[in-house]
């Protein structure tokens, strides 16, 4: 898409949502999609009719590694989110990109996971967002308010520095025989 489209795009939407403030909260919906429940290491999610991802449990737990696991998924996430979100506000600012590239390294105790220490996080320990940027005209000094602004802006790198309210069910059912 031409900067010029992305801006035009972009200020529509900012004049409907200042015209409308409601519109500017959505809601999405991801699942799980149907998938053999007796295999405990591979699941499929997804949001209908928009995409699907196949998900396969880590190596260390037992994984046979060929799939992305959790870990992976959400990696992927705030690496896509904060390059686009350089790309989007520096289309949005006229700044002309020669290059990007955004590195997640997570860092994650198993222990924890395969319950053998329950002092031990389950989850992620560290996540290190490295992102580098190559400008057309070179200016460190533009480079440098780019990546502050994407830090500002990147909604899933938002999520996980300011972790939203989780709510959590389990429903149970019989079987049908």
């Amino acid at each position: 898409m031409a900067e010029s489209d992305f801006r035009q795009r972009q200020n529509a939407i900012k004049d409907d949502l200042r015209r409308d403030p409601a519109k500017a909260v959505v809601t999405d919906l991801t699942t799980s999609l149907p998938s053999d429940p007796r295999d405990p290491m591979r699941v499929r999610v997804g949001r209908a009719g928009a995409f699907e991802i196949s998900i396969g449990a880590h190596r260390g737990v037992g994984g046979d590694g060929a799939l992305p696991c959790p870990g992976d998924v959400l990696a992927a996430a705030l690496a896509g989110c904060q390059e686009l979100t350089v790309r989007m506000v520096a289309a949005s600012t006229g700044i002309e990109l020669a290059d990007v590239r955004v590195e997640v390294e997570g860092t994650a105790d198993l222990r924890g996971a395969l319950g053998l220490d329950r002092t031990v996080k389950v989850g992620v320990q560290k996540l290190a967002l490295r992102t580098h940027v190559t400008l057309r005209d070179g200016d460190p000094e533009r480079a440098r308010r780019l990546l502050q602004a994407a830090e500002r802006y990147c909604s899933i790198l938002d999520t996980l520095r300011n972790p939203p309210e989780i709510t959590t069910t389990f429903t149970a059912s019989e079987a049908d025989r």
